[in-house]
């Protein structure tokens, strides 16, 4: 049962490109990400992004204030079932690459620079995603202490390092990254490459590396995406 904490959806789909092109795809799913921003208060993200390692593969971000209660109410809209009754009656998608649920962590980074200001719906803003598995619980705690003071610096420091923030997944992967329950997933949004590397290249961010290094843990995968601006990563 829901506890009515914020979750986050990771949901890749691989576009079936012998029936209809990304674009098209695309272009069918951006009817359901107008309803979500202007029909779904719950929803605080949902955007679509295109894979950098494999262009036909579309990553869902999406953000719900209320976890499962929203999502519930998101799955259940018309537009929802209409999405789902036309790409399937045309058979748009080859097959889903990936999904899982992560909770928040508390008090760790930001995952919306708006302050009530217009949503964000820009186009080709660098997503990326880095999962990293730890097989003791207080190398788990002692590498979210650490990075969370760094994120804190990122904050005031890198106005267009858009989102910085981590998410613990709530269950194990049946399917694409390994990704185990309790594994934390990164989120970082950067508005462009100049951003991605001011943030990469800082001599804040290069020191930390050594304590990092100190901290035993697993990356199991850093994939990169490119937003279409077609839904919003807040609002």
């Amino acid at each position: 049962m829901s506890d009515g904490s914020p979750l986050t959806a990771l949901v890749e789909f691989e576009v079936r490109t012998t029936n209809n092109s990304v674009e098209e795809w695309l272009d069918v799913w951006h009817e359901r990400g107008r309803d979500a921003l202007n029909g779904e208060p719950e929803t605080s993200a949902y955007e679509a992004s295109v894979s950098q390692q494999n262009p036909s593969q579309i990553l869902v971000f999406e953000r719900y204030t209320h976890g499962q209660t929203s999502i519930d109410a998101h799955v259940n809209r018309e537009a929802h079932v209409t999405l789902t009754e036309t790409m399937g009656s045309r058979n748009m998608t080859k097959r889903r690459v990936m999904s899982n649920l992560f909770s928040d962590i508390d008090d760790y980074g930001w995952w919306s620079r708006g302050n009530g200001g217009e949503p964000m719906q820009e186009e080709n803003v660098i997503i990326t995603l880095i999962g990293t598995h730890f097989d003791d619980a207080a190398m788990k705690q002692r590498y979210i202490e650490v990075t969370r003071d760094h994120a804190n610096y990122c904050q005031s420091a890198e106005p267009d390092t858009l989102i910085y923030n981590g998410c613990i997944a709530k269950r194990d992967s049946d399917r694409g990254p390994d990704i185990k329950a309790g594994d934390l997933v990164f989120v970082a949004v950067f508005r462009n490459e100049a951003a991605l590397l001011k943030h990469r290249d800082d001599p804040r961010h290069l020191e930390l590396q050594p304590v990092l290094e100190g901290i035993k843990r697993e990356r199991k995968f850093a994939l990169n995406y490119l937003s279409t601006g077609k839904g919003f990563l807040w609002k």
